[in-house]
């Protein structure tokens, strides 16, 4: 009898930290608040989110840093409002479309965050995405996405954003919410939430290029099957308590 109350507890423990988790943001400065300084090139610096890693690359010159930075202009409402960046000010990333150019070639700008998975969990991402509309590139994403144990992508969803992104809403920006969302596969055992431009230059008509994103939320919960399937588990312990 002692062996199945314990039981029963673990299980209503489990069910309630399902409950719980799902208020919970799985990310490191997730807002995007806190920064560092980059060396960009010798003696010049740039802020960059903390706790995110950031990859630049241009498309005949190769790898490069100055992809994007973090400012304090590009995290306007309708975003959330939060101010733990510097001198209490509510940061976010710019990516910087114009440092493509016929030279250097197309660039494209990776920010991301990795942090463990559970398999059978199911994973959601929301995040801010906004731009100028003079922006221009061959692709803008948020993605949710699992890496097995050597980086390999195993699943997950990627959201394009360019069909709505510079789609004028009257807000900052055209700042809107997007979200990603899929279920940790078995060989799952990491979860990386990312945002990134693709490919992207100057635009020759000039005008605001500004491509902006904005605080980041992870969570996971069980899937209802699971769920399920333990809430029966507490019903037949319960049962099996009465008879006795």
């Amino acid at each position: 009898m002692k062996k199945r109350l314990a039981l029963l507890t673990a299980l209503s423990m489990v069910m309630l930290g399902a409950t719980n988790v799902q208020a919970q943001n799985l990310l490191t400065n997730g807002t995007l608040d806190a920064t560092y300084d980059q060396e960009i090139v010798p003696a010049f610096f740039l802020p960059k989110p903390a706790n995110w890693i950031n990859v630049g690359s241009r498309s005949i010159s190769g790898p490069y840093e100055d992809e994007m930075s973090s400012e304090p202009w590009a995290g306007p409402a309708p975003t959330p409002v939060t101010t733990g960046g510097i001198a209490g000010d509510d940061w976010a990333v710019f990516f910087k479309p114009f440092s493509g150019n016929v030279t250097d070639g197309a660039a494209t700008g990776h920010l991301y965050q990795d942090v463990p998975a559970t398999p059978g969990l199911r994973y959601k991402l929301t995040g801010w995405a906004g731009a100028e509309a003079n922006f221009l590139a061959q692709g803008a994403e948020i993605a949710l996405e699992f890496l097995d144990g050597g980086g390999v992508v195993v699943g997950g969803q990627v959201v394009n954003l360019l069909p709505t992104l510079t789609v004028d809403n009257g807000l900052n920006f055209d700042y809107k919410q997007y979200t990603a969302s899929a279920v940790a596969p078995a060989a799952a055992v990491s979860v990386r939430s990312r945002a990134s431009m693709i490919g992207a230059t100057a635009n020759p008509a000039g005008g605001g290029q500004a491509y902006v994103v904005d605080d980041f939320v992870l969570t996971a919960v069980p899937e209802p099957a699971t769920l399920g399937l333990l809430g029966l588990g507490l019903v037949g312990l319960t049962v099996i308590r009465r008879r006795k």
